[in-house]
């Protein structure tokens, strides 16, 4: 069964599917919200410790900038992922190749390009998203591809294309 595909990429599309393919796991996640918890409450019972043995305010106008300082770092490791993941979608898609039409199809060997005639098996993808609006599939070399909804002739075809990333990938996050 080949499901062919077709469309020029939005930058909304490349965005999503940067996003998708660079999301950390749910324990990742935790892990970097917890450690930049802890790191503000330590900061913030040192201020108030430092303030209160050298008796001077608690918000120091001298320490202003070094107090902005420390919660920026903070607030940037906290944010991180998402802020290389704006830079490489914003770097994608400033590339000439990014405003070609893409075609090709989706079949039982992988995807297909038909520009080059490129193939992507499906044992050389080790990282898949499926959303309602988007198929983002990543392979071990770091090759993204990207299938918007808007990509498939009909909703049928949308719909099979699913079931194939679904099944072909089923061991695949």
């Amino acid at each position: 069964m080949e499901i062919e595909f077709k469309g020029f990429y939005s930058r909304e599309d490349v965005f999503k599917a940067v996003f998708l393919a660079n999301k950390p796991t749910k324990k990742r996640e935790l892990i970097r919200i917890g450690v930049s918890s802890l790191a503000m409450v330590i900061y913030i019972a040192y201020t108030v410790l430092a303030s209160i043995q050298n008796k001077t305010p608690l918000l120091d106008p001298n320490m202003i900038g070094s107090h902005v300082l420390y919660i920026l770092l903070i607030v940037l490791f906290l944010y991180y992922p998402n802020i290389t993941s704006a830079i490489t979608a914003f770097k994608i898609w400033r590339a000439p190749t990014m405003r070609y039409e893409y075609r090709g199809n989706l079949s039982s060997e992988g995807v297909l390009y038909s520009g080059k005639k490129t193939l992507i098996t499906w044992d050389q993808i080790v990282q898949k998203q499926v959303t309602d609006e988007i198929i983002v599939l990543l392979t071990g070399n770091g090759i993204l591809s990207f299938f918007p909804r808007g990509f498939f002739k009909s909703e049928g075809d949308w719909q099979r294309a699913t079931q194939l990333v679904e099944f072909n990938l089923s061991e695949v996050n």
